[in-house]
């Protein structure tokens, strides 16, 4: 193959793949225009599973009641005994509700059902089915080279990890196949910075850290955040949802979108989505 071939292929494929990203937008930016015509109906979990990592003796989940009825699952933790259910939950659920409703789809909870029922059009059941708060301790080594001699420090640090599994589903099944569960999960860690120093006169190389601890207040912003972040995610992954349903898989281009209702945006993303679960 020539490369004047080549070139006039590799064009071809970029004007194929240009091609089936602006069928998709158009179908993503439609799919904005009418979201104020979708209802959904959000649920939560009223229990927040957590895991203590810290406790080397202590293995599987458990709940805050099994907890206050068993001190000892929260041995050596330093963050999970300071929250309860409601104080995980609710700041998660008032962020992600006010989140949805940025993306002007209808949104109802449970104190609304009968009223949401009897509404006609395309409807959903949202359900946050699982909400897992883990605590742990992870390593950091951090290195430096000084002519042939390589120094490290290896240090400690706290962290965080929110697990979430979604479960949405359509009102009378009215949107093709049944959507698989949806899981997200993100990590917060103590903020740290270190650096080596070399002293003038012995040469002695030393390091210096500084740490900064993980407290309850940082712990509620992550879960206000993550309650905006996973609202996103539901509204790109109903957006992705009818780009799949309305271009042809013959037509589709794999990338997957994601719309910012403040600048009114849309945009590829790899990574930042949830993920399907069999």
């Amino acid at each position: 193959m020539t490369n004047t071939t080549k070139n006039i292929l590799g064009f071809l494929i970029a004007l194929v793949v240009l091609s089936s990203c602006s069928v998709e937008k158009k179908v993503a930016r439609q799919f904005t225009h009418y979201a104020d015509s979708i209802a959904v109906m959000v649920m939560f979990t009223p229990d927040v599973l957590l895991t203590n990592s810290k406790n080397s003796q202590l293995e599987g989940s458990f709940y805050y009641r099994e907890a206050n009825e068993n001190p000892d699952l929260l041995k050596e933790s330093y963050l999970l005994p300071l929250f309860s259910d409601d104080s995980l939950l609710l700041p998660f659920k008032k962020a992600y509700l006010r989140e949805l409703m940025q993306y002007k789809l209808k949104v109802y909870d449970t104190s609304n059902m009968e009223q949401f029922m009897q509404l006609t059009g395309r409807q959903y059941f949202i359900q946050l089915a699982q909400l897992e708060f883990q605590e742990y301790l992870t390593s950091y080594e951090d290195a430096i080279t000084v002519g042939e001699q390589v120094y490290t420090k290896t240090f400690y640090l706290n962290g965080i990890n929110f697990g979430s599994w979604f479960e949405l589903s359509a009102v009378n099944g009215g949107d093709g196949e049944k959507i698989p569960v949806l899981f997200a999960t993100h990590d917060l860690t103590d903020r740290w910075n270190g650096y080596f120093t070399q002293k003038f006169l012995t040469g002695e190389v030393e390091y210096r850290l500084q740490l900064d601890s993980i407290t309850a207040g940082d712990v509620k912003a992550f879960v206000s955040y993550l309650g905006r972040l996973y609202a996103a995610y539901t509204f790109d992954y109903l957006m992705n949802r009818e780009i799949n349903r309305k271009v042809p898989i013959s037509e589709r281009s794999q990338f997957y979108y994601r719309f910012d209702p403040y600048r009114e945006v849309i945009f590829m993303t790899e990574e930042d989505k949830f993920t399907e679960l069999d």
